[in-house]
């Protein structure tokens, strides 16, 4: 945490947290602009210990309005991989900085954008025509990149928007599985977090004072989620999973 908080530190920190409250009642994807902005002004470690006690918030909000639309199917076939990820990032750190990691991760996230957009573009079908050997490839690269995108820096919301997109996910049961995924995930990282230290009391006290702008971003998107078409809805999250992607690419 900062030694001082100065009138901009606080704006962004505070702009960034109501952005998570929006991710998580209208926008998921919009949680990664609210991860570039605190990795900006906090730096990534900082950022994450912060982040993380608000994003679980965020998800009791998120589950009392959107639990009943969650597709179990997709969250138990996803969620081994994401350990799998979460326990790849943690040992990687051994051998490559945080940065580096963030990078080959952008790289990862890029690509996929591209080819999800070019999907897209050429009118495919969704995942009902592919093979069940590409569905479990498909699971296996998106939950483990989900995994590892956020224990190195909180953009984890990307790669499972993208997965999400791949599949054709209707708008309420994106919405009803994000919800479930990341509160058991963000749970599953807790450990990790104080182990690591990124979580301490300081960071604890400084959630206490941006909580409300959480709440105000999170009452924001329930009043977008009606107001917004499918259409939108997924043109809206896959740009802004390839803005993350070019984030961690250029800034680690």
């Amino acid at each position: 945490m900062p030694d001082s908080w100065t009138f901009v530190l606080v704006a962004i920190v505070g702009l960034a947290s109501m952005i998570y409250g929006v991710s998580k009642t209208a926008l998921p994807g919009s949680g990664i602009l609210a991860g570039t902005l605190l990795a900006a002004a906090l730096g990534p470690a900082a950022a994450s210990g912060f982040a993380l006690p608000l994003l679980l918030v965020g998800d009791v909000i998120a589950l009392s309005r959107y639990r009943r639309g969650a597709n179990w199917r997709i969250i138990l076939g996803l969620l081994p991989w994401v350990l799998v990820g979460l326990v790849g990032a943690a040992a990687l750190f051994a051998f490559l900085d945080r940065a580096s990691l963030s990078r080959i991760l952008g790289v990862l996230i890029l690509a996929s954008v591209l080819l999800e957009v070019r999907r897209r573009k050429q009118g495919e079908h969704a995942a009902d025509s592919s093979t069940p050997l590409s569905r479990q490839v498909a699971v296996g690269f998106y939950g483990t990149l989900a995994g590892m995108t956020t224990m190195t820096a909180n953009a984890g919301g990307a790669a499972m928007t993208l997965y999400l997109l791949k599949i054709r996910v209707p708008m309420l049961a994106f919405l009803g599985t994000s919800s479930w995924f990341w509160a058991i995930v963000n749970i599953t990282k807790v450990p990790f977090a104080l182990g690591l230290g990124t979580i301490t009391t300081e960071s604890l006290r400084a959630d206490l004072w941006f909580l409300p702008f959480l709440l105000l971003g999170a009452g924001l998107g329930v009043w977008l989620y009606p107001r917004m078409s499918q259409a939108f809805f997924s043109a809206a999250v896959l740009s802004l999973s390839g803005v993350a992607a070019v984030w961690l690419i250029i800034h680690g």
